[in-house]
Formats: C-alpha cells, sequence, structure tokens
C-alpha cells in the first residue's frame, strides 16, 4: 500500500485541488480551448451535458408549441452562448451527476421513501409520497425534462427559447406567449424530488434518519438530502462532489458527517463503483481516521464559500 504513495501526498492538499476542480469544470465544459482545470473536462462528459441541455430546449418548445417538433432554437441557443452560463452548465453537471449515481445504484425507486408511507407523521407521508411522484415522472415520462430545473432558470430558459421561436419566424405568437406564461405558473418547486427528499429529512426525527446514511436502501435524493442537512451545502454541489472524477473531495465530506471508516468505504464503493484507484484506496487507508469532522467540516465550508462566489462571478 505504501508503495502508491509519494512523499508529497496528502489526501486534504490533494482533495482541495479537486474540489476546486468542480467548479472550474464548468468553465471548461463552456470554453475548452483554455482549460483552468487540472481535470479537463471529457468527451463524455460534454457530451452529456450537450444532451441534457439541448433535450430541456427541446421538450420546453414542445410545451410552448403544443408539438413535438425537431427543435428550432436549440442550436441558436447554443450559438449566442445562452447554453454555456455558468448556472446552467453547473445544472447541467449535477444532473448528469445524478443520472450516473442513480446508475450506479440499479435505478428505481428509493425503499426508504416507500417504507415512509407507513409513517406516524403526516408530513413524512405526503413528502414520500411527493418524492415516489417526482421520482415516476422523471424515471418514466417522455417530454418533461424541464421539470428538474429550478424556477429561476426555468423562467430565464422559457423565455429565450420564446425570444428565439420570434427571431427564426419572423414574427410575435401569442399562443408560445401564454404558454410559456402557463408553464412557469404550474411549475411547483416543492413537488420535485430533491424539495421532497428535503422536507423528508426535515420531519424526521433524528432516530429515523440511521437509514438515510444507505444510498442503496435510501436512493440518492435522500441520501443528498440528509448530507446537505448535516453539512449545510447544496444539493447539487454535493452530487459533483460525490460523481467527480477525483474521490478525495467526496472523502473529505464523508468525514464531515461523521461516517466510521468501514461505512465511508462502503458508500465509495456503493456510488462510485469502478471509479475508485489504487491511489485513492491508498490514501483513504492511511488518513481517513486522521479527520476530525471539525477539520473536514471547515473544509467544506470553505469549497462552499467559493462555490458561491464562482456561481455569482463565473471565477474559481
Amino acid at each position: 500500500m505504501d508503495g502508491l504513495l509519494g512523499p508529497q501526498d496528502d489526501l486534504l492538499s490533494i482533495a482541495r485541488v479537486h474540489a476546486r476542480d468542480v467548479d472550474a469544470l464548468c468553465q471548461d465544459v463552456a470554453s475548452i480551448i483554455f482549460p483552468s482545470a487540472v481535470h479537463t473536462p471529457s468527451e463524455a462528459t460534454i457530451s452529456a451535458v450537450s444532451v441534457k441541455l439541448l433535450q430541456i430546449v427541446r421538450d420546453i418548445e414542445a410545451r410552448l408549441q403544443e408539438a413535438s417538433p425537431k427543435s428550432m432554437s436549440g442550436p441558436l441557443l447554443a450559438r449566442s452562448g445562452f447554453l454555456r452560463e455558468t448556472e446552467i452548465v453547473d445544472f447541467a453537471l449535477a444532473r448528469v451527476a445524478e443520472d450516473n449515481l442513480m446508475a450506479r445504484l440499479g435505478g428505481g425507486f428509493s425503499q426508504l421513501a416507500v417504507a415512509l408511507l407507513d409513517h406516524a407523521d403526516r408530513n413524512v407521508i405526503e413528502a414520500a409520497q411527493a418524492l415516489l411522484a417526482a421520482d415516476s415522472l422523471q424515471l418514466r415520462s417522455q417530454g418533461r425534462s424541464y421539470l428538474t430545473l429550478p424556477p429561476e432558470i426555468l423562467h430565464k430558459m422559457c423565455w429565450r427559447i420564446v425570444a428565439a421561436l420570434e427571431l427564426l419566424s419572423g414574427s410575435r405568437s401569442d399562443k408560445i406567449i401564454n404558454n410559456a406564461r402557463a408553464l412557469i405558473a404550474s411549475y411547483d418547486e416543492a413537488q420535485t424530488a430533491s424539495a421532497s427528499a428535503r422536507k423528508i429529512v426535515h420531519f424526521l426525527s433524528d432516530e429515523d434518519r440511521t437509514p438515510l446514511s444507505n444510498p442503496h436502501y435510501a436512493g440518492i435524493h435522500l441520501f443528498v438530502a440528509h448530507l446537505s442537512a448535516e453539512l449545510n451545502i447544496g444539493h447539487d454541489h454535493i452530487l459533483r462532489l460525490i460523481d467527480f472524477e477525483s474521490a478525495f473531495p467526496m472523502m473529505v465530506m464523508l468525514a464531515a458527517a461523521g461516517l466510521p471508516k468501514h461505512a465511508a468505504l462502503q458508500t465509495m464503493i456503493d456510488l462510485r463503483s469502478q471509479m475508485l484507484s489504487a491511489r485513492e484506496t491508498a490514501l483513504f487507508e492511511v488518513e481517513y481516521t486522521h479527520f476530525t469532522p471539525e477539520m473536514a467540516r471547515q473544509q467544506l465550508s470553505d469549497w462552499s464559500s467559493a462555490r458561491s462566489l464562482f456561481l455569482s462571478f463565473g471565477k474559481t
């Protein structure tokens, strides 16, 4: 095991570099020529983000036009740079990470959410029903990819698509404008999977929260919502830290959550599958128990602050 580690190998310093890359990757997906991340985005990542964003544009456009045409506005929005805006790329990267993690867990519904349908607290029951309904729409419905959008991005995308369609057609359509207003008005963020998961975590008592630490049983939405509540960092930030090319930031996050070494290792195996390298495993074995939760939480707080600045100004 020692032969895999060099004299300069230190888990926390390596994790800092890779956690910065989680944000820098947004810039590099949008601008490949001058990469700022140590790990530049792979073709698979760039392709997945592009497919995800163009699918959302296509689904919104179909809803606005009450038809399922080939997307007219997608190429125009891509050329204009709109689909390379930081918050939009970050959102797409989080959704790609979410898809990857759900696939590694085998897909399907949260077993814990199903079990919570018999909970004594009506608030928990209603939130579990909403989570299962949102999962059903996400897993089985075609043409509704926009249901995962935050309201501010949905609003922005709807009106950019309206503007693009007007530019392409050379005329204003009251029907499309009214459909955009109706879509925005009908959107209920409280019914999304992440919001429902946060509500479940909020209403569960401390003794009922133990299963939330098992991603296979809880499902990715509840597992991430639990970490988010425990560590006070964003849902999408956690998704990207877990699915990032390097496992080191995830190790720090699990240490901050106070997971014992054996539980942390099992969680990484569950969620990262074959992505764990021999070097990552070696550093984990040597250094994980040296972290105190307080030390790890401070590091996460620094990363969260840096991420907020990045999403506000687009700089790492």
